[in-house]
């Protein structure tokens, strides 16, 4: 079986989809460590041709805490009228901005749970399955590499697909000596008509993918990644 594991983040960029859809099951890494300056709960979109930082307010952010234990304030109508503003014009617009309202209303605003419900979402929309669990559903006390090796065991999968940003995080020999074939997954970032760009940015939130292209040519982009053995 392939395994990935990644922290939950809130409408992630394309390549994070892709990785997802490279395995048999995907673990969202939600009792990890809140990184406040990070991605889980910002991202980027384009907004006057130009790249947007949006960022969702989240309770007491705190390094000290894990994701699971972190909650967005629910006041997300300055995010939802950037992102009508951004994308009004947009071919796909309307479903598109239904789907991310809808995660975004959700009454539990957890932000694990919130950031789970927008990479499922994706799926769901795409007509793909996604087999998932949650990293807090198997309490450990380990950390980075060997929590990763821990959780191969638990699921009984013979190999790892990690983003190729993550290289220097793991040791192939280490993976090897548990019986795990461990592979890095290259993000491909085709190009597409974006409005008002004469130049495809690439990188930005799922959402500016999903708000020019039609479901089906996405989801040939989850199948794009290139996967490479560690050495």
């Amino acid at each position: 079986m392939i395994l990935a594991v990644m922290q939950p983040y809130f409408f992630p960029y394309l390549g994070y989809y892709q990785l997802a859809a490279s395995v048999d099951h995907f673990v969202f890494l939600d009792d990890v460590a809140f990184i406040r300056r990070g991605h889980i709960h910002r991202n980027q979109i384009l907004l006057q041709g130009r790249p947007f930082r949006f960022t969702l307010p989240v309770i007491a952010a705190s390094q000290n805490c894990r994701i699971n234990q972190h909650h967005f304030t629910g006041e997300h109508g300055r995010f939802l009228q950037q992102l009508r503003h951004a994308y009004r014009r947009a071919p796909f617009f309307e479903e598109i901005f239904a789907l991310v309202e809808s995660v975004c209303r959700r009454p539990e605003q957890n932000v694990a749970r919130i950031c789970t419900a927008s990479i499922q979402a994706v799926f769901a929309y795409l007509g793909r399955p996604l087999s998932a669990s949650c990293a807090s559903a198997i309490p450990s006390q380990a950390k980075g590499q060997a929590r990763i090796l821990e959780l191969c065991r638990y699921f009984g999968s013979d190999t790892y697909h990690n983003a190729s940003g993550g290289r220097a995080l793991y040791s192939a020999d280490a993976f090897r000596e548990q019986g795990v074939r461990l592979r890095f997954v290259h993000g491909r970032f085709p190009a597409y008509l974006q409005s008002g760009l004469e130049n495809f940015m690439p990188g930005l939130s799922m959402i500016d993918v999903l708000m020019h292209n039609p479901p089906q040519i996405v989801d040939r982009m989850l199948s794009l990644g290139e996967l490479e053995d560690a050495v």
